[in-house]
């Protein structure tokens, strides 16, 4: 349905935003919370049409957008309360200085993912891809940093034990169970919007999504097992490759 963009493309650009330092902030910069917006932390069901591309493809982008900032709001205050959490500075080490040094990096970095406004409506699906791409990347430093200290198969040092344990003070367990549940939520938001949209085709336009009415004939006929979930699971895998 969407169109193709480069891969190499797409893959430069996030190894920029990957290797692109932003400056260091002062130590009250980095505690701070300068103008996050408050973001809508469920999917809004009604999604205005923009002139050029379908009600899906909006319903698509503007679902995951929320999703993600949602994501990186919550994330972001987690990190600000463990950097506050007095057991942050009960080890005088430089280890213990590194753990301080990637929460403050990632709060600052989500911040300004949070902060930067989305692209005008030009190439409307490459400019939502990249943007979207570009919160995955700040997102993604976010959960290694998790797993890192999370790991039962490798040993922790007592540094990342103390961030581990501020960690879970701070509810990054709650987050990961309110962020599976809206990503339950955001699939089902598409398969609502998918039906609605579906009953808009011509058949030539259905010829031309034929993965997506593959799928939606095998959800709606229950097969293989096929439930609600599963295929908004699908419908996002169709429409993300590129």
């Amino acid at each position: 349905m969407f169109k193709r963009i480069s891969y190499l493309t797409f893959a430069l650009l996030l190894l920029i935003q990957f290797t692109t330092c932003l400056p260091i902030p002062t130590a009250t910069d980095r505690l701070e919370n300068n103008n996050i917006p408050q973001v809508t932390t469920t999917v809004n069901p009604t999604v205005a049409v923009a002139e050029g591309h379908n009600s899906f493809e909006d319903a698509f982008f503007k679902g995951l957008i929320n999703f993600q900032n949602f994501r990186l709001q919550r994330s972001n205050q987690i990190a600000k309360d463990v950097l506050a959490d007095p057991s942050m500075n009960s080890i005088d080490s430089e280890a213990m200085e590194k753990e301080r040094s990637v929460l403050r990096k990632y709060v600052q970095d989500s911040r300004e993912s949070l902060n930067t406004a989305q692209p005008a409506d030009n190439n409307y699906e490459y400019a939502g891809f990249i943007f979207l791409g570009n919160k995955d990347v700040v997102l993604q430093s976010f959960d290694r940093f998790k797993r890192r200290h999370a790991s039962k198969t490798e040993a922790v040092t007592p540094e990342q034990q103390v961030a581990w344990d501020a960690l879970k003070k701070h509810g990054v367990l709650e987050y990961d169970e309110e962020v599976d549940k809206r990503y339950k939520e955001y699939l089902h938001y598409l398969v609502d919007e998918f039906e609605a949209y579906v009953k808009t085709l011509s058949a030539d336009d259905k010829e031309k999504a034929k993965d997506l009415i593959e799928a939606w004939n095998a959800y709606t006929k229950h097969e293989r097992g096929m439930d609600k979930t599963a295929f908004g699971h699908r419908l996002f895998q169709i429409s993300w490759k590129f």
